[in-house]
């Protein structure tokens, strides 16, 4: 700006004559302020701090008293071409711990990379030591361009920060539908001349800068086969620098035995030998309003309510379901003493500060995609694990699942469900169940796979139990909705609480406000949890993901027995097996949606089937501190485990039932669902052949051990019942003793394929391991089931599944210690000598074959020929 300064004359001679001496134009010196944005068009907002846009660059004035203060960073999704790549409201990487520090001249944008380093306030020696060796990463500096006129801020430009390709603020998710879920690898290059800047804003706490950034992609599934080729992405993206609260939460020690997310930390004390690993429990922050009332007993409202703003994009008839999911909540908050906690409310039309891609702001969003899924992340304050942002994110075709699911598990006793279309209060109640369930991920409650198990299974056929406790004890299980309840079971209650006894529970031990000193509060908090040990309701049952031992702790199952159960679910689906040909008759022309459900109906099988196998070689898995009611781990019984195997078997032996030839045939042609459960890889006998590693481990630690031995004698008194007693064979009967001689020669020399899929890596064949693609297998028997799906068909629910695990293990795992993280897999068949065990039963077989192979139908005989062929070929090849 240029100050003209007048040089003072009498008025009548500046009136009378102009001299040329009479004024005088002084300029004083351009500021290095002025001299930035003088003569230029510039677009101004102001906020925590303010924000330039000038001629495609942007420049933040930062007020010195920010600098050093903790922010996050984060990048949004606002738009994008293709939300295969990620959705729109979405976050796909981990907001950044940042804070702004000068630097000479140039001001820093540190990140914190490292776990928050704790020490004893008795240990503070080490102080010093642990800010050297925990100091932030630079993560990008900039020259002071200017500071303000009255010197209270400094002027840098920050264009890179929202122009450039920043890999920790991607806007790529990498478990996205064109990343088949994590199967995929993408390399992509940025388009640098295409970047553009948007919007910016500036409000108290936060300020965002929208830019739109495109990128060329090429997709290797598996990193072998081109899937695409210079696949363009432009996505308009939000990234928001939020200010931390200057006075952090006073953060709440987690505890291993209850169900939430956690922020790790490490902790340096003299009192113990050791760096010891120290636990936040996610949590939002719960304040009073009013102490001295909430102290007296009355309700209050809290200082801060946890809102959650719905989409205005989300489908008419969806908005009243998610509301009420949202605010299903408050019955738990009003439990200790506050009300109207959760609140959904609209996006706001008439609010200038509302942006549902500002970290500011926690919302649940309409994605209009394929899949069939629902999620609900959630990002902290990493200094004291306090909640700072949480969304859902609804993709449109979760009604297609809810369909399904309402549909197979329950179909048999509501004759509403039997339609093509669910009745709207139905899929309105099934979407509010979904709804409750991601809010309480957003809450900070994990997965608890444990409630389902508390329920004795012929209670789930009470009308008046289960009208009082629905399906389960706590919504965070995946129970779904009551495959127990037969056809004649009327008024029996089909869908999960509002919410269990076990969800009220952790928001009681979560969020209950304890005015003590924190070692007090440790104390009231471990007693509240060892109150309730030993009640299979209050149970936390983690989410099994690198390995499953625990039968009592699995997703989509009912019931403290699973065979009971599976008997139960069996039943019912036979019953709705004889009629889905006939319910659908005049509404389903082209058979699509009987096919659909004819695929579920399959899978439903193999879930009860796989719940009963994690009975044999199981384990029961407890949390345990001293004093609590229960060990650690206790093997299945043997006669369980032997009942279970029993079952399996007999239900395998024939699932004729499954191939209806009068409907079947309406559908396209695809492997017979018979065949695969009976022989393969990864069929389900298959994976009963897998399960010694599982009874080896189980016998060991157990009283009354069911031994390897005697396992496998079971199974091979059952294979090779047929043969032994000289009849015809049955197609399942070859099936079985096709696998049983495969894997147990895979086990004697693992140079023995088990037989590989397509879609195996050529070199993880050579080295002996699985591929990427079996790894989808392994780890998710019971909720992916994968079976005649290839890259169709159940491909969404194959790819949600692997999202979520992947997701939960990126988000929660810390350490796998202390009764956090997730159980690793024990291998015992290497300690001992299993392998002359196999080899011996390989031999009693081919001797068997040797006197049977003239028993028997032509079609046997051949089959024996083949076999002993196989066997022979297999014990001289072995390297021993």
């Amino acid at each position: 700006m240029i100050w003209v300064f007048l040089v003072p004359y009498p008025m009548n001679l500046y009136a009378r004559k102009k001299d040329k001496n009479a004024t005088k134009e002084v300029k004083q010196k351009e500021s290095a302020y002025e001299k930035l944005f003088s003569g230029h068009k510039k677009e101004t907002v102001k906020g925590m701090l303010t924000i330039y846009k000038m001629e495609g660059k942007i420049y933040f004035e930062i007020p010195l008293n920010l600098l050093g203060r903790d922010m996050l960073l984060g990048s949004t999704v606002s738009e994008i071409n293709d939300n295969g790549d990620a959705l729109v409201g979405q976050k796909p990487t981990k907001p950044l711990h940042v804070k702004f520090v000068k630097h000479d001249s140039t001001i820093q944008l540190l990140e914190y990379t490292s776990l928050n380093s704790l020490y004893d306030p008795e240990y503070k020696q080490i102080e010093k030591a642990i800010k050297l060796n925990n100091a932030p990463a630079v993560f990008q500096s900039f020259k002071i361009e200017a500071f303000s006129p009255d010197s209270s801020a400094v002027v840098v430009e920050v264009t890179p920060l929202f122009t450039t390709d920043i890999k920790s603020l991607q806007l790529f998710d990498p478990y996205g539908d064109n990343m088949f879920f994590g199967l995929a690898t993408r390399t992509s290059t940025f388009q640098k001349d295409l970047a553009c800047l948007n919007e910016i804003k500036a409000f108290e706490d936060n300020v965002s800068v929208k830019s739109t950034l495109t990128y060329m992609s090429d997709i290797k599934i598996l990193g072998l086969f081109l899937w695409k080729k210079d696949k363009p992405t432009t996505a308009k993206m939000t990234r928001t620098f939020l200010l931390l609260p200057e006075y952090p939460m006073r953060p709440r020690i987690a505890d291993p035995r209850i169900g939430i997310f956690y922020t790790g930390n490490e902790y340096f004390t003299a009192k113990e030998d050791r760096v010891k690993a120290l636990y936040y429990a996610n949590r939002w922050r719960l304040e009073p309003v009013d102490e001295v009332a909430y102290k007296r007993g009355e309700l209050v409202e809290p200082q801060k309510p946890i809102v959650f703003y719905v989409d205005d994009a989300c489908p008419t008839e969806w908005r009243e379901a998610v509301k009420l999911g949202i605010e299903e909540w408050n019955a738990a908050f009003e439990k200790i003493g506050f009300k109207n906690v959760v609140r959904a409310l609209d996006f706001p039309k008439d609010d200038p500060e509302f942006d549902p891609d500002n970290l500011k702001y926690s919302c649940v969003r309409y994605a209009p995609t394929w899949t069939a899924n629902a999620i609900g992340p959630s990002w902290t304050d990493p200094r004291t694990g306090e909640i700072i942002n949480a969304s859902v994110y609804l993709h449109h075709n979760i009604v297609k699942l809810l369909n399904n699911w309402r549909f197979i598990q329950t179909a048999q006793v509501d004759p509403s469900v039997r339609v093509k279309v669910l009745p709207h209060e139905v899929k309105a109640d099934a979407l509010r169940y979904v709804v409750a369930h991601e809010i309480g991920h957003c809450l900070g409650l994990m997965h608890n796979m444990s409630a389902s198990a508390a329920f004795p299974v012929d209670s789930l056929r009470s009308v008046t139990f289960t009208n009082k406790y629905g399906t389960t004890a706590s919504i965070m299980d995946y129970a779904r909705f009551n495959y127990v309840a037969q056809p004649e079971d009327k008024g029996v209650k089909l869908t999960p609480p509002r919410l269990g006894e076990y969800d009220y529970y952790v928001i009681k031990w979560q969020y209950t406000p304890l005015f003590v000193s924190p070692d007090e509060e440790a104390t009231i908090l471990d007693r509240w949890i060892s109150e309730k040990a030993g009640n299979p309701i209050y149970r936390y049952g983690k989410q099994q993901i690198r390995s499953k031992y625990d039968p009592s702790s699995m997703t989509e199952d009912l019931g403290d027995d699973p065979v009971k159960a599976g008997e139960y679910g069996i039943r019912n689906l036979k019953y709705i097996m004889q009629h889905l040909n006939t319910w659908f008759v005049n509404d389903d022309k082209d058979f699509s949606h009987r096919e659909i459900l004819y695929g579920q109906l399959i899978n439903q099988f193999k879930r009860y089937l796989n719940n009963v196998m994690m009975n044999i070689g199981g384990m029961y898995l407890y949390e345990k501190n001293e004093g609590d009611p229960y060990p650690t781990y206790k093997s299945v019984p043997k006669e369980v485990q032997r009942k279970s195997l029993q079952f399996l078997l007999e239900q395998l032996k024939d699932v004729s039932w499954l191939e209806n030839e009068t409907m079947v045939r309406n559908f396209s042609l695809d492997q017979s669902p018979v065949k695969e459960m009976q022989v393969g890889k990864y069929s389900v006998f298959s994976k009963l052949m897998d399960k010694k590693n599982a009874v080896l481990l189980s016998s060991e630690r157990s009283d009354d051990p069911y031994t390897l031995k005697e396992y496998l004698d079971d199974l091979y008194q059952s294979v090779w019942q047929g043969t032994v007693t000289g009849r015809t064979l049955t197609t399942a009967e070859k099936n079985f003793q096709i696998n049983f001689i495969t894997a147990l020669a895979a086990d004697v020399d693992p140079s023995v394929k088990k037989g590989a899929m397509f879609f195996t890596d050529p070199e993880a064949l050579k080295e002996g391991r699985l591929s990427a693609w079996d790894k989808a297998y392994a780890i998710s028997l019971d909720d992916m089931i994968l079976y005649n799906s290839g890259l169709n068909g159940n491909v969404e629910r194959m790819g949600n599944t692997i999202k979520e695990l992947v997701t939960m293990i990126d988000d929660t795992e810390v350490f796998d210690t202390n009764g956090f993280g997730w159980l690793r897999e024990v291998k015992t068949e290497d300690v001992y000598d299993t392998k002359s065990l196999y080899y011996n039963y390989l031999l009693k077989v081919r001797s068997l074959l040797e006197k049977s192979q003239n028993t028997g139908s032509q079609d046997t005989r051949d089959h024996y020929k083949h076999m002993l062929y196989k066997v022979k070929k297999m014990l001289d090849t072995f390297k021993l």
